[in-house]
């Protein structure tokens, strides 16, 4: 493991301190845990382009396929 330092509100660590004592774990311990959780949660948010919804603004002018779409993306 990496060490690290944080700078925390001094009510956040009172409240991690007596989450620790009531937990039986470690303050760095709850602070790794939400780290961890904080990470897999911003990872899960990315995703692909077409994973986004049609917007319905009108008449389609040109159906595109895959390709045209990420060539127009690129700027191919």
């Amino acid at each position: 493991m990496k060490p690290i330092s944080v700078h925390v509100d001094e009510e956040d660590y009172r409240d991690l301190k007596s989450l620790a004592v009531r937990t039986g774990r470690p303050v760095a311990e709850l602070i790794r845990q939400a780290m961890t959780e904080y990470l897999k949660r911003q990872h899960g948010r990315r995703g692909s382009i077409f994973d986004v919804p049609v917007h319905h603004g009108g008449a389609q002018l040109k159906t595109w396929t895959r390709e045209e779409v990420f060539d127009e993306m690129v700027g191919k």
